[in-house]
C-alpha cells in the first residue's frame, strides 16, 4: 500500500501540471548538442490521473535528457530494455507531486521501460545517432522576437528543414525552409500560447535545439 492522495479536481489539476511542466522548462538549460524531453508520469493527455506515461513514446538523440514529471499516484519508472553499452533507468518511488527523474541517453537504440507498480504502464524512447557536435557558422540559426505573439522570424543558412515541438514533447508541426534563403516568417497563430521547442535538421542530421515562447 502506498498510501492515499486526494486527486484535485480536473481543471485544478491541469492548471498545477502545466505549471510544474512551464517551471521545469525555465529551470533546465538548452544548447546546441542536446535538449530535453519532458514525459509526464502518472497522468494522460488531458492531465486527468491514470496510470500511464505521457507521451508513451518520444523520439530523442544521442546526448538527450528525458525528464520524467510525477503528475499524479505513486509510480517509477524502471528500465525493461536497452541498448549495449546504455546505462539502467532506475528512478526509485516517485511519490511528490512535481518529482522529476532525468535520464541522459548516450547510445542509440530502443529504451523500453515500465513502472513496477502498475501493470501495462510502459513506455519507449527511440534514440538516433547524436546530431553535429559543433554547428558550423552556416548551420546556426536565430529566431526574433522571442516571445512572440503569432508570428517570428528565422533566420538560417544550410539548415532545409525544422521540427516544432510542445512542452510535453510532442511534434506539432513541420516546417521545409525556403532553398537560397536566409530567412522566413513562421506563422504559429493557430497553436496554444506556452514554450516551445525548435529543432533544426540539415541532410537529415539534428543540428540544434533552440527554445521559443508563445505569448498572448
Amino acid at each position: 500500500m502506498f498510501g492515499y492522495y486526494k486527486p484535485l479536481k480536473p481543471n485544478h489539476m491541469k492548471k498545477l501540471y502545466s505549471i510544474i511542466f512551464a517551471c521545469a522548462f525555465v529551470l533546465i538549460g538548452f544548447n546546441s548538442k542536446a535538449a530535453t524531453i519532458v514525459v509526464g508520469v502518472g497522468v494522460d493527455a488531458t492531465f486527468t490521473p491514470a496510470n500511464v506515461f505521457t507521451p508513451s513514446t518520444v523520439s530523442a538523440a544521442v546526448g538527450d535528457v528525458i525528464q520524467f514529471i510525477l503528475g499524479a499516484g505513486t509510480h517509477n519508472v524502471t528500465s525493461t530494455s536497452i541498448p549495449g553499452g546504455a546505462a539502467a533507468m532506475s528512478s526509485g518511488t516517485m511519490s511528490t507531486l512535481g518529482q522529476t527523474y532525468n535520464y541522459t541517453v548516450t547510445v542509440a537504440g530502443t529504451y523500453l521501460y515500465s513502472c513496477t507498480f502498475h501493470t501495462g504502464m510502459n513506455g519507449t524512447i527511440n534514440v538516433g545517432t547524436s546530431g553535429i557536435a559543433t554547428p558550423t557558422v552556416d548551420l546556426l540559426t536565430s529566431a526574433y522576437p522571442n516571445p512572440f505573439k503569432d508570428k517570428f522570424t528565422f533566420k538560417y543558412g544550410s539548415i532545409e528543414s525544422i521540427d516544432l515541438f510542445n512542452i510535453i514533447g510532442e511534434k506539432v508541426k513541420t516546417f521545409e525552409l525556403p532553398k537560397n534563403e536566409t530567412k522566413t516568417e513562421i506563422d504559429l497563430t493557430d497553436l496554444n500560447t506556452g514554450v516551445y521547442f525548435i529543432r533544426t535538421y540539415h541532410e537529415g542530421v539534428i543540428v540544434e535545439t533552440k527554445k521559443i515562447v508563445k505569448t498572448k
